[in-house]
């Protein structure tokens, strides 16, 4: 008898914890929820997160608080994130270089950038700039490849880094056009861009250097995403100007950390397709000339997978990878 009372008390106990942890997931969000930019304030993923952070407040019910955590090129907080609890409560918003780049630069990163993390949404897709100070003498991709080939040793390229966007972007440029540079790396792109407008160096590819080609300092010879940019349309893409298969785009995305459950990726995604979908968000990403992504939480799987199988061969034939 003793048994039997013992065996339904169990039940009992056992049915009102799972009917509890239904209705705690179903009440998800039920406090704030941290947002990690892993990055510097200031910076575009920084703007990013705050510009999107209170309307996705709004739309949630609770408050999304932008928290910035930089150091090592983002790579502490996404190891931080990787580590975190999977209830929903703590996200993070990375980029090509701390979910694609990084994890094949740095020989010691502990985390994995596909088994350790749940792609939710991909926010953007940022086209760079291949831009030249005017005192080169190329008027288009053609005419610079050209002079790269006549003098193999006389152009050299800017970067923010070794291992950077920037970087991947002119290898992959120098793989497929078949020609060398000198790399110079920086400790940042706002220092390296003002030494190719100083022209100590030649040239650089950025997503940042629009306001110097507008106002003369830098020449733009090609955009190297799949489009035209909407800001500068008559600059052609790297393919248009005679580079066949070039395509490098730099992007944001939303993460959890694995084990998150797929009811409030749903939710997040959800709640992000219709903010960045907002006219009073395109025009934001449209000043910083950031193109808008969007989609399902599978469509970002399986581009993160596509762009680490890419950055990985990146990495490997630059040379890029360090301890």
């Amino acid at each position: 008898m003793k048994k039997t009372i013992f065996a339904v008390a169990t039940a009992v106990i056992s049915f009102g914890c799972s009917v509890s942890a239904g209705h705690a997931q179903d009440a998800w969000p039920a406090k704030p929820i941290t947002w990690i930019v892993p990055f510097a304030p200031g910076g575009n993923t920084d703007l990013l997160a705050r510009t999107i952070a209170p309307k996705l407040s709004e739309k949630l019910g609770q408050s999304v608080i932008v928290e910035n955590r930089p150091g090592a090129g983002g790579t502490i907080a996404t190891t931080e994130l990787a580590a975190a609890a999977p209830d929903g409560y703590t996200m993070q918003i990375g980029d090509i270089s701390t979910h694609a780049i990084s994890p094949y630069v740095y020989k010691k990163l502990t985390y994995d950038p596909i088994k350790d993390f749940k792609p939710v949404v991909q926010i953007t897709s940022v086209s760079l700039l291949l831009v030249i100070n005017p005192q080169v003498k190329a008027n288009s991709v053609a005419e610079l490849i050209a002079l790269a080939k006549e003098d193999p040793d006389s152009l050299a390229y800017a970067s923010s880094g070794n291992g950077s966007p920037q970087h991947l972007a002119f290898e992959y440029l120098k793989k497929l056009a078949g020609i060398e540079a000198v790399h110079i790396p920086y400790n940042g792109a706002a220092p390296a861009l003002t030494d190719v407008v100083a022209g100590h160096v030649q040239m650089m590819i950025d997503g940042t250097a629009v306001p110097q080609v507008k106002s003369g300092n830098l020449r733009a010879l090609a955009v190297t995403g799949t489009e035209r940019s909407k800001v500068m349309p008559d600059i052609p893409t790297m393919a248009e100007a005679g580079v066949k298969d070039y395509s490098f785009a730099s992007w944001h995305g939303v993460f959890y950390p694995a084990g998150v459950p797929d009811e409030i990726v749903g939710k997040v995604n959800t709640a992000i397709n219709e903010i960045i979908n907002q006219d009073e968000v395109k025009n934001r990403f449209a000043e910083l000339n950031i193109g808008i992504a969007g989609g399902s939480p599978q469509k970002f799987v399986e581009f993160i997978a596509a762009e680490n199988e890419k950055m990985k061969a990146l990495v490997e034939s630059s040379g890029a990878t360090q301890d």
